[in-house]
């Protein structure tokens, strides 16, 4: 027992040590999690709160585009409307930037002195600041507030270079173009700030290139910043004691913006005052700002935000060896507790298991209250477990009569109840059961006794069902007897008549089979006709020549010109028949390709248009006898894996299927034939005809089996059932029918260039076209 307190002990310490280490690891994830959050909070706002600015920079912009001689006052009513010094207090002036050519800079100084828009006596003042000798001038013309802002009035940013190269960054881009870290002239604090712009053109004038863009310039519209307050804008206070930022100016965007941190590029820095950082947590976040690249540099500092608290670790210290302590006190003083329950649990477990085992209800009444109760019982009585305690016993009756005895009442003289009675489920049915009582107290019989209920329902229906099922089984022998005979007859009746539709759809795929074949064989016949008999017609008068020729050089009175005659007509004969002899010779191998494909259907590589010209070629008599022109419309070659037999015979069905119904008293017909590649590795082929088409009735009905409209003049009803069958069994794709009267009919079929393995279903196949 002191074993395994002591090892209870050295577990719970352990236990102790293990969750103190989780919960620094937890503080640690938190506080990174935490300083993360905050420092995407930072960058994110801060590039929203750019971006706000920049939109309503380009609402400046929209203003002069609509009206590029937007004057003081009108400038000046703009900025007041958007009402800027309140919902955006983070810069520090609007400013129009006015292009001045160094031939106009006087005319341009007198003008601005002579306004009196808004200052009833001008500003005679105004000068052109610092003096520079340019070609072109930049100069601050209108600033919102001008309170605050003189030294801008009037500022010639052609004199300074950071703003002299964002200006023309800004006018030969077209785009917002934020300057370099600056000391602003305005600000005399020497804080850092920067000054974005975007280019006011002029209107109806070309802006395609550089050249036109500086040709159209009127001038800038700028908003200048002050970053620190800028970022006291965007930033929460409570973060500022928390954390320190160090933001620099990489650089343009367009240059790579990798310029390293130094002091002359720092827009916005704390991290030299406040609390000493903490180590580990550091991150950075660029931005992009107007072509320029900003580096935001984030440090926590020590304090309750990422300091970790060590009070819940001693805690659970604390706390895991008080706990440590006790567990193992309990264990040493509670093992024998532990083993008495254990017996006492295991003894009631049996007898529990022994009472819930039985198939009978067990339970005890006491002053009209069931007590207690087994499974048993509340299975029976269609309870669930626990709910009939404490219930009163009336619930397994019907509601008595006034001053009707109790049904489970003992006897007094024998202590003991023994009878059947109808006792009433919970869901208001009735079940016959057989009851035994017997009192716990023979000298206080109210006190109850305890109740062994048996349910002897089904022995009660049985009895009831014996005399109703001896009556009606012989009649039901009687009916069986009469329902299998009729059964049996049906089903002799069926299996003739499968029998019989087996081998009529046998007979007809066979047909069709060798009607296609003869077809096919009769076209050949036909073809080799012409070159044999051309062939045969100039063999003979070769002979009939060369006989002449032998005669002639038995009289030995052969000239030259008589035999180069003869050779010449020799070679004539030889080309003539060669030509024939080949034309034959292409018409065998096509049949024998088409012949050994339909007949073997192997699986192999084979082109689609050479398989699609070979049928045509053993169909060449049949269309020229319906007078029909064929077009094939496709690349060079379209290579399949897949069952050269299966497509012939859809491209077979298609053919006869149309000379049959398609061009009935017609003089001519066209039959267009489309191949090509379409995505997902599929080929798509569209047979379409240009004859009499089908109505909507019968083009839901083409491809279901048997159905014709040429039944007993040449259709068996199979042809398009067949190339069904085929295109979406054995070669895997889909077929779509579109047809309308006197418009002709077209059959879209796609297919994979590999067709899928389907050996059972390529025999299926061969031997429905066998």
């Amino acid at each position: 027992m002191r074993t395994q307190g002591c090892l209870a002990f050295v577990v719970g310490i352990c236990l102790t040590m293990w969750t103190c280490v989780a919960v620094l690891d937890a503080q640690q994830a938190r506080i990174s999690a935490i300083f993360q959050r905050d420092a995407d909070k930072v960058a994110s706002d801060t590039n929203v709160r750019l971006q706000t600015y920049f939109d309503m920079l380009l609402s400046i912009k929209g203003a002069f585009a609509v009206n590029d001689q937007v004057d003081r006052e009108q400038f000046a009513r703009f900025v007041r409307e958007l009402n800027l010094t309140t919902r955006y207090p983070g810069f520090q002036a609007i400013q129009f930037v006015r292009y001045v050519p160094a031939a106009d800079l006087a005319r341009f100084t007198e003008a601005v002195r002579s306004d009196t828009r808004l200052s009833p006596v001008g500003y005679p003042t105004f000068t052109v600041h610092p003096k520079v000798a340019r070609a072109e001038h930049f100069i601050i013309e209108y600033t919102e507030p001008l309170k605050g802002n003189e030294n801008a009035f009037g500022l010639d940013l052609a004199a300074l270079p950071p703003h002299l190269a964002a200006v023309q960054t800004g006018r030969d881009s077209g785009e917002i173009v934020a300057t370099e870290r600056i000391i602003l002239v305005q600000d005399h604090t020497g804080q850092p700030g920067f000054v974005a712009r975007a280019p006011v053109y002029r209107q109806n004038m070309p802006l395609s290139t550089v050249a036109e863009r500086r040709a159209a310039l009127v001038g800038l519209v700028a908003i200048v910043f002050r970053v620190k307050n800028l970022m006291h804008e965007v930033i929460d206070p409570s973060l500022m004691s928390q954390m320190a930022f160090r933001i620099h100016d990489a650089g343009n965007v367009s240059d790579g913006a990798n310029a390293p941190y130094a002091a002359s590029n720092v827009m916005f820095d704390t991290s030299a005052a406040g609390a000493p950082p903490l180590p580990g947590f550091q991150t950075e976040a660029r931005l992009n700002v107007a072509q320029r690249q900003w580096v935001i540099r984030f440090q926590a500092l020590s304090g309750s935000r990422y300091s970790r608290d060590v009070r819940p670790v001693l805690v659970i210290a604390a706390g895991g060896l008080v706990i440590s302590t006790l567990i193992a006190a309990l264990m040493i003083a509670s093992r024998r507790s532990r083993l008495l329950a254990q017996q006492l649990r295991v003894t009631l477990d049996e007898q529990r298991a022994f009472q819930d085992s039985a198939s009978v209800g067990i339970a005890l009444f006491s002053h009209g209250v069931i007590m207690r109760c087994n499974r048993g019982m509340e299975e029976m009585m269609g309870y669930a477990p626990g709910e009939l305690a404490g219930k009163a016993t009336q619930v397994l009756s019907r509601p008595a009569a006034a001053g009707a005895a109790d049904p489970f009442a003992v006897d007094p003289q024998t202590q003991r109840w023994q009878g059947e009675l109808k006792l009433l489920r919970k869901d208001g049915t009735t079940i016959w059961c057989l009851i035994n009582g017997k009192a716990l107290d023979a000298s206080d019989l109210p006190k109850g006794g305890v109740w062994v209920i048996q349910n002897i329902s089904d022995r009660k229906h049985t009895e009831a069902a014996l005399v109703d099922a001896k009556d009606g089984l012989e009649h039901s022998l009687a009916e069986l007897e009469q329902q299998k005979a009729n059964v049996e007859s049906a089903h002799r009746d069926l299996s003739t008549v499968l029998v019989t539709l087996k081998q009529a759809q046998t007979n007809l795929i066979t047909s069709e089979k060798m009607a296609s074949l003869g077809s096919l064989v009769a076209g050949i016949a036909h073809e080799l006709n012409t070159p044999i008999g051309n062939s045969l017609l100039t063999a003979t008068a070769l002979a009939d020549m060369v006989a002449d020729f032998e005669r002639k050089y038995a009289g030995g009175g052969i000239k030259r010109s008589a035999l180069e005659a003869h050779m010449a007509d020799t070679r004539l004969a030889c080309d003539i028949m060669a030509s024939s002899l080949r034309r034959a010779g292409d018409l065998i191998t096509s049949f024998k390709q088409v012949a050994v494909d339909q007949t073997s259907d192997q699986r192999r590589r084979f082109d689609l248009c050479d398989l699609v010209r070979d049928t045509l070629a053993t169909y060449a008599a049949q269309l020229r006898r319906a007078n029909c022109e064929t077009r094939m419309d496709g690349p060079a070659a379209l290579l399949l894996d897949s069952y050269p037999g299966s497509v012939g015979q859809v491209l077979s069905n298609l053919i006869n299927n149309a000379l049959l119904h398609a061009f009935e008293g017609r003089p001519s017909a066209l039959i267009t034939i489309t191949a090509r590649e379409i995505e997902n590795d599929q080929l798509l082929l569209i047979f379409s005809d240009d004859g009499v088409g089908m109505p909507p009735k019968i083009l839901h009905q083409v491809f279901d089996p048997f159905f014709t409209t040429k039944m007993g003049q040449g259709g068996s009803g199979l042809g398009m059932n067949i190339v069904y069958n085929i295109v979406t069994g054995m070669l895997g794709g889909s077929i779509e029918l579109e047809s309308s009267p006197e418009h002709g009919t077209s059959v879209t079929i796609r297919i994979p260039r590999k067709a899928p393995n389907r050996e059972s279903e390529a025999a299926d196949v061969n031997m429905l076209l066998m």
